[in-house]
């Protein structure tokens, strides 16, 4: 069987798979063992559909050796017999498969979910050059959510500058998008420096608002990076200091408490992906010995790879029922 051939099973029965736009062929086929019956009317069906819809490649096919009195009669008409096809299980390939497109590792969670709760998606593919390293689950960023006490989960992360940026809808004004937060906690401060002097320490990553004397205690103190709310304006003092001291400056139309709420979503993929025990399965596998392990698996969609190990898309269990 070849790679992309659909089947037709019995007389008259049609079995179709749309996958990736590609035109698809359909094979015709009759029972195990045919008679000269099962065979001249695969013939004739298939010669049928191809005067219906020209634009579809149907191949006559048989699941059986042909007889004797068969292979008189196709001799007398000179028609070539049908070919062979010794097994006729339903493999993946011939399920819908659905499309998901696959993300970078380095993608946020945030743009992640929003891209899942658009096209109500649960399961989404982590891809590195169409190869499967990961995937993340509505569960995975769900949990990532309620770590709202951990204030070093973004440098844990090591999140890139330029998704907190994203996150935020912020502007960088001092300092490179392709570094990362890599070190130190997020703070949120409004209270006067005197106070900040005591918390904020080296290679922190400080929000605040448009105060100009608490950004210098920030930058002074050795902060890796300021986000300044309110699409407050920065100084040249304060733009110049940062660049001596090597402090990254943000700034976002958001609020303090948005901003703090928003920030772990900038979180990159890679820190919330499954990439150990993937379950996955190819487009020859047969459904009947992959329902097994579907139904012993917690997870409902599973990513389809080809012979090359590339991802094209995935099935879900209910696909199966």
């Amino acid at each position: 069987m070849g790679e992309g051939s659909k089947f037709s099973y019995g007389k008259t029965e049609e079995r179709r798979l749309s996958l990736e736009n590609i035109k698809k062929d359909i094979i015709i086929i009759g029972h195990k063992n045919p008679d000269t019956d099962s065979i001249c009317s695969v013939l004739a069906y298939t010669n049928l559909k191809k005067k219906l819809k020209q634009e579809t490649n149907y191949i006559a096919a048989r699941a059986g050796n042909v007889s004797s009195e068969t292979r008189f009669v196709l001799d007398y008409f000179q028609v070539e017999e049908p070919k062979l096809v010794k097994n006729v299980k339903t493999q993946v390939e011939d399920i819908h498969i659905k499309i998901v497109p696959g993300f970078d590792k380095e993608v946020s969670i945030k743009k992640v979910w929003t891209f899942m709760q658009e096209g109500k998606h649960s399961t989404v593919p982590i891809l590195d050059h169409q190869h499967l390293i990961g995937l993340v689950t509505v569960g995975d960023i769900t949990k990532s959510y309620m770590n709202v006490y951990d204030n070093c989960l973004l440098s844990q992360a090591k999140t890139p500058y330029r998704n907190i940026v994203e996150t935020i809808e912020g502007l960088i004004l001092s300092g490179e998008e392709d570094a990362c937060f890599d070190q130190g906690k997020v703070l949120i401060f409004a209270a006067n420096p005197d106070m900040m002097e005591y918390y904020i320490e080296e290679k922190d990553l400080v929000i605040l608002g448009n105060r100009e004397e608490s950004q210098l205690c920030a930058i002074e103190r050795g902060a890796s990076c300021i986000i300044i709310c309110e699409g407050a304006t920065v100084s040249m003092t304060i733009s110049q200091l940062a660049k001596e001291k090597h402090c990254t400056i943000i700034t976002t139309p958001y609020d303090t408490y948005t901003v703090a709420r928003l920030i772990n979503q900038s979180i990159p993929l890679r820190f919330v992906m499954i990439k150990e025990n993937l379950v996955t399965f190819s487009l020859k596998d047969y459904l009947d010995e992959i329902k097994e392990i579907m139904a012993n698996s917690r997870y409902r969609n599973f990513p389809v790879l080809d012979e090359k190990g590339k991802y094209k898309g995935m099935i879900a269990r209910r696909d199966l029922l």
